[in-house]
C-alpha cells in the first residue's frame, strides 16, 4: 500500500505563503514547514535590537497563513483574531504610541470580536512585551510599522523562556496548529541567529535585510578567529547542543549593556521599513561565494538544527527547497550540522523537489536553474563537511584545558596550539541527486533551465504552467496546477 504523501518544506516567510494550499490539498495535515531565524528586517530588526533573540516575523508570517487552510470559512471569532496578530501599527511617530496603548490596554477596535478569555490571554503577553520594552526605556524601542503578532510571539517567548513554547501558544490562540501542518524553527534557541554572506571578491555582508535588501548603511566587514582550547567545530558556540549551553552566559551579558555594539544588532533600526518587493536595490558587487553564522562577536559558528527537524527529515516521504530567496531564507535551513546526513540517509524521502524561483533576486542575479540546483548541493556538502571535519578533531585533538609551562619565560598559558589542518582526503563531496531528485519550474519563468544538463545529474525536470503576478508582472505559480503536479508524484 502506498504510503500518503506527507511533506517536509524549507521555505522563507513570504514566497511560500502564496503557494501553501497546494501542499495541504495534497498532504492535508501531514505537512510541516521549517523556517530559519536569521530576518533582521521589518519591526523584527527592532526586537532583536532591544531584546535580542530569534527571529520570529517569517514564522508569525507562515502561522497566520495556515489560519485560512486550517479553515476555508473561518468564524467571526477567527477572522478578528487573524486581523488582531496581522495588524501593524501606525508609521506615524506622532500617532503610534497611542495607538500601542490602545491594544495593551484592550481599547482598540481589533478586540471587539474576539471572545474575553482569548483577549486577556493575548492581552498579558503583549503586556509581557511591553514590561520588557520599558526595562530597556533607554534604547528607546521604535514602535513604528511594529507587528502586533512578533510582539504577541517575543511576549510569550521571554514569558515561557522557550520559542516552541510560544510558538505552541500562538498556534492554540489562532486555532491553526495541527489542524493545516505544523511550523518549526530550524535553531530552537533564545538567541539570536545572524548570517553572513562571503563574496567572491573577499567582501563579507552581514545580517540578512543586508544581503538581500539592504539599507543605505549597509557595509562589508573583515573578520578574523581567535583560538579556544575545544574542537574548532564547537569554537564560539553560541546554541545548540545542551554541551554549549554554559557558554551562553557570556553572551547574555550582551543584553546589559547600554549600547548596541553587537553585531546581530547594528544597525538594525535602518532595516524598519525595508521593503521585500522593492526591485531597485543595488547589485551586489560580486556573486556569493557562501553564507555561514556567526556569534555575537563576528565569529564563524556551526550551529545544531532543531532536533525535530532531523524527526521530520526520517519519516516524511518528501522534500521541497521551495521558492524564496536562495542565500537567506534555504541555504541558512542547510548548512547546519547533521543536515546533510539527515536527508542522505534518510529510508522515508522518496522524493526530493526543488520548486524553482519564477525569477533571479538580487542574491541570485545571472543564475540558471543548474546554479540553484549546484548551490544546494554544495550548502548540504558544507553541512556534511563539518560533521565529518567535527569526527575528525574530536577523535584526534586532546580537548582538555591543560596549562602548559613556557620554559623560556617561566611563564605558565593556557594558549592552545592551533589544532591541525583538517585532511582534505577524509571527505568526499555527494552528487546533486542524493539531495535532488526533482525541479519543478514555470515554463514562462525567467530563469534558464538547461534541461539536459540537469538530467544528467540525475535529477527528473518537471514544467508547469503558471500565473502573472497582477501587481509585479512576473511569473508565479498557480495553485491548482502546481497541486496536480504534486499529485502527480
Amino acid at each position: 500500500m502506498t504510503a500518503a504523501p506527507s511533506y517536509v518544506i524549507f521555505s522563507g516567510g513570504s514566497a511560500c505563503n502564496y503557494i501553501a494550499k497546494a501542499f495541504h490539498e495534497v498532504g492535508r495535515q501531514n505537512v510541516v514547514y521549517v523556517l530559519g531565524i536569521s530576518d533582521n528586517g521589518g519591526s523584527t530588526s527592532e526586537i532583536l535590537r532591544v531584546l535580542g533573540g530569534p527571529s520570529i516575523g517569517d514564522l508569525r508570517s507562515r502561522l497566520t497563513r495556515l489560519i485560512d487552510i486550517a479553515d476555508t470559512y473561518p468564524s467571526d471569532e477567527r477572522v478578528a483574531i487573524k486581523e488582531l496578530v496581522s495588524y501593524r501599527l501606525s508609521s506615524d511617530p506622532d500617532r503610534v504610541r497611542d495607538e500601542w496603548a490602545s491594544i495593551v490596554e484592550g481599547r482598540h477596535r481589533l478586540w471587539k470580536r474576539i471572545p474575553a478569555e482569548k483577549k486577556e490571554t493575548i492581552r498579558g503577553f503583549l503586556t509581557n512585551f511591553n514590561g520588557e520594552i520599558l526595562k530597556r526605556a533607554h534604547r528607546r524601542f521604535n514602535f513604528c510599522n511594529g507587528s502586533i503578532g512578533n510582539f504577541l510571539l517575543t511576549g510569550a517567548r521571554l514569558f515561557f523562556g522557550s520559542l516552541e513554547a510560544a510558538l505552541f501558544l500562538f498556534s492554540a490562540i489562532t486555532t491553526s496548529g495541527g489542524a493545516a501542518g505544523d511550523v518549526l524553527p530550524v535553531i530552537n534557541t533564545n538567541h539570536s541567529a545572524t548570517i553572513a554572506a562571503q563574496l567572491e571578491n573577499g567582501d563579507t555582508i552581514l545580517g540578512q535585510c543586508e544581503i538581500s535588501h539592504p539599507s543605505t548603511s549597509c557595509r562589508a566587514v573583515t573578520m578574523t578567529l581567535s583560538p579556544l582550547m575545544v574542537n574548532p567545530v564547537d569554537a564560539f558556540m553560541q546554541f545548540g547542543d545542551d554541551d554549549y549551553k554554559a557558554q551562553q552566559t557570556s553572551f547574555d551579558a550582551l543584553d546589559d549593556l547600554d549600547g548596541d555594539s553587537d553585531i546581530s544588532g547594528s544597525d538594525s533600526s535602518s532595516n524598519l521599513f525595508y521593503s521585500k518587493h522593492d526591485d531597485e536595490h543595488q547589485p551586489l558587487t560580486s556573486p556569493i561565494q557562501r553564507v555561514y553564522y556567526i556569534n555575537d562577536y563576528g565569529q564563524e559558528i556551526y550551529p545544531v538544527p532543531n532536533s525535530k527537524v532531523i524527526t521530520q527529515l526520517s519519516v516524511k516521504n518528501t522534500l521541497i527547497y521551495s521558492i524564496g530567496s536562495l542565500y537567506t531564507s534555504i541555504i541558512p535551513c542547510l548548512i547546519l550540522r547533521h543536515m546533510g546526513n539527515a536527508i542522505i540517509q534518510s529510508r522515508s524521502l522518496k522524493h526530493k523537489v526543488l520548486l524553482l524561483n519564477g525569477c533571479n533576486d538580487r542574491e541570485t542575479h545571472g543564475y540558471s536553474a543548474l546554479d540553484f540546483v549546484l548551490t544546494i548541493t554544495a550548502a548540504l556538502n558544507q553541512s556534511l563537511l563539518i560533521d565529518c571535519r567535527r569526527t575528525f578533531y574530536q577523535q584526534n585533538q586532546p580537548l582538555s584545558t591543560a596549562t602548559m609551562l613556557d620554559t623560556d619565560s617561566g611563564y605558565i598559558s593556557s594558549t592552545p596550539p592551533p589544532p591541525p589542518p583538517f585532511p582534505d582526503h577524509l571527505f568526499h563531496p555527494s552528487p546533486p541527486d542524493s539531495f535532488i531528485t526533482h525541479l519543478i519550474y514555470l515554463d514562462q519563468g525567467d530563469i534558464p533551465v538547461d534541461v539536459e544538463a540537469i538530467e544528467q545529474l540525475g535529477i527528473q525536470c518537471i514544467k508547469t504552467k503558471g500565473d502573472w503576478c497582477s501587481s509585479s508582472g512576473k511569473p508565479i505559480y498557480n495553485d491548482d496546477l502546481l497541486t496536480g503536479v504534486l499529485r502527480s508524484f
